[in-house]
This record gives C-alpha cells, sequence and structure tokens, in this order.
C-alpha cells in the first residue's frame, strides 16, 4: 500500500507543473484525480476527437482499471468534450497561450510548446520571424499554422 501511494505521488507530482496548464472547467479535477493516476492528463488532451471518440477512451480506461463513479466519468467526458473536441481551432495567442494550448493548436509536441513558453519570458514574441527564432521548435510547424498563430 505505501509503494502504490509513492508511486501515484511521486506521478502526480510529475505532471503537477503540465496540469496547470489545462483550461478551467468543471470536471477539470475529476479528469487530473482519475488520469494522472496511470498517465500525464495532457496524454489524452493533446488529442481532438468527438465525444463519442472520448466515450470510447474512457471505457477503454475504465476496463483498464482507471477507477471513478459514474458521475465523475461522466465529467470527465464533458470536460474532455468542451476543451478538447473537434472544432475548428481558433488562433493562439502566443504571448500568453499555455504550452497544452500552443501544443494542441500548432501541433506542436510537448517539448516544443514548452520550449517556445521557456523563450518568450525572455524574449516577447512579436512577429512569425520570432517564432521560428525558438530553439528546439520547428520552424516549418510554424509556417504551416501561421494563420493559427497571434500575438
Amino acid at each position: 500500500m505505501k509503494r502504490t501511494t509513492h508511486l501515484l505521488t511521486a506521478a502526480i507530482l510529475a505532471s503537477a507543473s503540465a496540469v496547470a496548464d489545462l483550461p478551467p472547467g468543471p470536471g477539470k479535477e475529476e479528469t487530473i484525480r482519475v488520469c494522472s493516476k496511470c498517465h500525464a492528463p495532457e496524454l489524452a488532451t493533446s488529442q481532438r476527437v468527438g465525444r463519442d471518440q472520448w466515450q470510447a477512451t474512457i471505457s477503454k480506461m475504465a476496463n483498464l482499471g482507471a477507477q471513478a463513479s459514474d458521475n465523475e466519468f461522466e465529467a470527465i467526458l464533458n470536460y474532455l468534450s468542451a476543451n478538447f473536441g473537434p472544432q475548428a481551432a481558433q488562433p493562439v495567442n502566443v504571448n500568453k497561450a499555455t504550452a497544452v494550448e500552443i501544443e494542441c493548436v500548432l501541433d506542436l509536441t510537448r517539448t516544443e510548446s514548452r520550449a517556445l513558453v521557456a523563450y518568450r519570458q525572455q524574449h516577447p514574441l512579436k512577429t512569425l520571424e520570432d517564432l521560428t527564432q525558438v530553439p528546439g521548435v520547428d520552424a516549418k510547424k510554424i509556417m504551416a499554422k501561421k494563420s493559427l498563430v497571434a500575438f
């Protein structure tokens, strides 16, 4: 029991900084609590799928051992569907958005989006050219999604 508790605590602490990047809303707490027992919640939230696909994913996770009440699973489904559905992406302000938002909208890797967030703390981003100078970020990806970049 102690070992399991220590492993869960370590997993939660490891993903704590990324969890702060999840958008607020009903179901966020349940999503963090249930999903972070096995993986970082951001693993799932990097997807953009419809409600039916989220339902299938949640059912699969429950079959693999995720434990929550029916109400908690429903809250998670509603949260994921509302915040990580297939709707057309809106432009993301690269100077204000969270790493998760940047990752999702611009199709960057988690590492790239975190590199961009770290870089902007020292270097305000004003143009697409500024973005292409961020170390560790693939400039081709930025240019492919330039219509979704806002400053």
